[in-house]
Parts: structure tokens; C-alpha cells; sequence
């Protein structure tokens, strides 16, 4: 559908699932790159820098002391990054121009086509955390609680 331009990975996250999906998937990037670290739901920077724009953003919003991994995707869902990543959506027909949340036919067409064929990160940007392979971080990312298993509402799925 996409094939002589396909999407990146923070594009789909995007569209598939809005800012807190493509931020969400920049936060994990950087810990399967070991970029950042997590220890229980405690961020912080191991130093390094991001290989894309809105991961370097992500590594900015982290204090040398760490954050709250619902406070880091909370703030990076309002980065100024998350309005190019949406603007670069628009512009290939993807999202409305003026209802934010809208997709177009051929944006739903192209989320449908990549929920049911995307795999591995991709699939994770594509239907959401519950794709992530590694029980820990699936949890973690997922907003389950370790000891009670109970959803958090401060990391629930976007609009």
C-alpha cells in the first residue's frame, strides 16, 4: 500500500494508536537500545543519544535524577515532535487536516492493513503493548500493576 514510501516506525505508532502510542513505542525503542534505563517504573538516561529526532526529545525531557514512566509519556505526548510526526501523516493523505483525530479512508485503510500484517516492533506501534514480547516489559508498558495485575489509568490508551 505504502511501498515506495512505508512509514516509519513512529508514523505508525501514530496512526495506529496517537501520541501516546508513538510515545509509548520512542520510550521503548530506547530501552531495547539500552539507552535508557527502567528500574521498576523509574526512568532514567544512561547518556547515550536517540537515533531519530523525537527519541532525542525523549532523552530531554529525562532529569539526571529520572521520571515516572507515566510522567515521561505523558510529557512526550505534548513534545513539538508528536505535531511533525502528525503534519508528516497529513501530508501523505493519512489524517485529517483539521479534526486531529480523524483518519482519512485511505489512513483507515492503511491502519487496518498494518493491525493485521505489521511484526515486531512494528506490530507493538500497530495494536498497542499487549504485542510486546517480553512478559516484563509488557506489563510495564502494558499500565499493569506487578502485584495486582490491575490496569493503571495514567497510561491508558489514546482517543
Amino acid at each position: 500500500m505504502l511501498t515506495e514510501n512505508p512509514l516509519d516506525l513512529n508514523q505508525t505508532a501514530y496512526l495506529c494508536g496517537g501520541r501516546r502510542r508513538a510515545a509509548l513505542v520512542a520510550v521503548l525503542a530506547l530501552c531495547h537500545d539500552r539507552v535508557i534505563g527502567v528500574t521498576g517504573r523509574q526512568v532514567t538516561s544512561r547518556g547515550a543519544d536517540g537515533s531519530n529526532q523525537l527519541e532525542r526529545d525523549v532523552l530531554s525531557v529525562i532529569p539526571p535524577a529520572g521520571l515516572q514512566l507515566d510522567e515521561l509519556l505523558a510529557r512526550v505526548a505534548v513534545l513539538p515532535a508528536m505535531s511533525e510526526l502528525r503534519a508528516s501523516l497529513v501530508e501523505r493523505g493519512l489524517i485529517s487536516r483539521w479534526i486531529p483525530w480523524l483518519l482519512t479512508s485511505r489512513g483507515r485503510q492503511v491502519r487496518r492493513s498494518l493491525r493485521e500484517h505489521a511484526t515486531g516492533t512494528f506490530r507493538v506501534a500497530a495494536v498497542g503493548p499487549r504485542a510486546i514480547v517480553a512478559p516484563e516489559l509488557r506489563r510495564l508498558f502494558s499500565g499493569r500493576d506487578q502485584a495486582t495485575g490491575v490496569r493503571r489509568t495514567a497510561v491508558s490508551p489514546p482517543v
